[in-house]
């Protein structure tokens, strides 16, 4: 018995150190994830602005963001330098202005707005120009990813008359024409193609142009089991229109009463 004791006495000892041991170890090869560098870069490497061409000279806000470190904001400001990259297809003084190259982020914040001048009347609806802004020093650190590419893009005033006429309206590869008139509802277009007929309402923002669908008063087809088959919203961010050439994209799905069709349908609307 007391030879039993004894083992069981050396065996808990030897755990025992064994866990120590592995602590220690452990210890040794934590690892501090929070202990990086802290470098600047532009919170989105492209952009797609989109501007009115009314004549006037508009402000744009492109954010410069800090990561690393602890991830949290620092106790210092933190100076960042910038410039317009030669790859850029704006020129200055024509398209945009960057007057100011430095900003500073300041102590207890992650982010500043650099600050560019777009001359709307400069802008071509149909030839979006680029610019491409770069971070060329930091007080700290400047991220491998150091560039944000602005495309400068003029968009027109909604004039829903506009959107009237024929239309070359393709899906999955296939072209049919389509007839478009005036909708029964505020901002909507009634789009005909053959027996089909989709009720479609533009919100007003062109900077942010987006589609939603209205069943009521609008079939595609009417199915032998379920009855009439019309197009239902999926998101509004996902039809979009040109308020320049007064293009279209859809996308939305196929519903009846019970339910809507698997997947999703994608036409693009181009006016003849």
């Amino acid at each position: 018995m007391k030879k039993y004791l004894l083992n069981k006495s050396i065996a808990i000892f030897l755990l025992a150190v064994t866990f120590t041991s592995c602590d220690a170890i452990l210890d040794q090869e934590e690892i501090d994830f929070g202990q990086g560098p802290v470098l600047a870069q532009f919170e989105n490497s492209s952009i797609t602005a989109n501007f009115i061409k009314d004549g006037s000279t508009v402000s744009y806000d492109v954010p410069i963001t800090i990561i690393g470190g602890r991830n949290e904001p620092l106790d210092v400001p933190v100076e960042v330098t910038i410039s317009a990259d030669a790859s850029s297809t704006a020129t200055a003084g024509v398209e945009y202005s960057l007057d100011n190259t430095k900003f500073t982020i300041p102590a207890g914040e992650l982010s500043v707005n650099a600050v560019i001048k777009v001359n709307t009347s400069n802008l071509d609806p149909f030839d979006a120009k680029t610019l491409v802004l770069k971070i060329d020093s930091s007080s700290q650190g400047v991220s491998e990813t150091n560039t944000t590419s602005v495309t400068l893009q003029a968009v027109c005033s909604l004039d829903l008359n506009n959107f009237l006429g024929s239309y070359t309206s393709t899906t999955a590869g296939v072209s049919k024409n389509s007839l478009v008139t005036l909708g029964s509802k505020p901002n909507s277009l009634l789009i005909t193609t053959g027996s089909e007929k989709i009720l479609v309402e533009l919100n007003t923002d062109v900077t942010n142009p987006t589609i939603t669908y209205v069943e009521e008063g609008a079939v595609l087809s009417v199915h032998a089991s379920y009855g009439d088959i019309w197009a239902t919203t999926i998101s509004p961010a996902l039809s979009t229109y040109n308020s320049c050439d007064f293009s279209m994209k859809l996308e939305y799905k196929r519903c009846v009463s019970i339910g809507c069709f698997a997947g999703s349908r994608i036409t693009t609307m181009t006016k003849n």
